[in-house]
């Protein structure tokens, strides 16, 4: 049972990061930030990082990818239909999100998250 707890927590963060690099503004200084780790014609690699408090907004994930959490924190995902999800993340959890998902993610935790993010094309 706690595998799949596992998955369905990495299912859900899967959702949060393809959005980041695209819209990354808020009401504070600090920022979420996107690197790219690996490209090429099949996928994308990146690590995200998303601070404390962080809204960039609502987003539209352009590919299906796996989610990797590298750091335990609390999510919380709002649905365009107004639907709002609280989830605690435990390093290690991994998921798996079909492409053209569309939500806003807040950190809502005190410290950092990151998260590897493998995007297929």
């Amino acid at each position: 049972m706690r595998l799949n707890r596992k998955f369905l927590a990495g299912l859900t963060a899967g959702v949060l990061v393809t959005g980041f690099s695209f819209y990354f503004h808020s009401s504070s200084a600090t920022e979420n930030t996107a690197k790219i780790l690996l490209e090429n014609e099949r996928v994308r690699v990146r690590e995200v990082r998303l601070e404390p408090g962080m809204k960039p907004g609502p987003h539209t994930h352009p590919y299906a990818h796996v989610g990797v959490i590298l750091d335990a924190g609390t999510l919380q995902f709002n649905d365009p239909d107004g639907k709002s999800e609280k989830r605690t993340f435990e390093s290690g959890d991994v998921g798996w999100r079909d492409a053209k998902v569309t939500h806003e993610v807040v950190n809502v935790g005190k410290s950092p998250m990151r998260v590897i993010e493998v995007e297929i094309k």
